[in-house]
């Protein structure tokens, strides 16, 4: 390659062998992706919390509060849930890799 900078691809001499992979093995997802799934790993920290206090709890009325508290945060999972198959569809549409979708807003 010459001192200039330049504007093509590198050209390899050798192809890649069978066990080396032409793609990246890694899977990205977008802010938006990463912002539901942290959101969605607190809430399973949350439930496992409920979970092991649901054991050690003796009162009928504490039993129902934690129950609710699980039940609500199960909601709240479902919500985040459909949100991030709806923000893995704009991404790809927005890649070209699926159709535009009536469903999906971009923006």
């Amino acid at each position: 390659m010459s001192e200039k900078a330049s504007t093509h691809l590198p050209i390899f001499d050798t192809p890649p062998g069978d066990d080396e992979s032409s793609c990246s093995p890694k899977v990205y997802v977008s802010n938006e992706e990463k912002t539901i799934l942290d959101a969605m790993r607190n809430l399973r920290d949350k439930a496992v919390e409920l979970r092991r206090l649901l054991k050690n709890v003796d009162a009928s009325d504490d039993h129902r509060r934690l129950e609710d508290e699980l039940a609500d945060l199960r909601a709240q999972r479902s919500d985040l849930a459909i949100r991030r198959e709806q923000a893995y569809k704009r991404k790809m549409i927005m890649l070209g890799h699926l159709p535009p979708d009536e469903e999906v807003r971009l923006f």
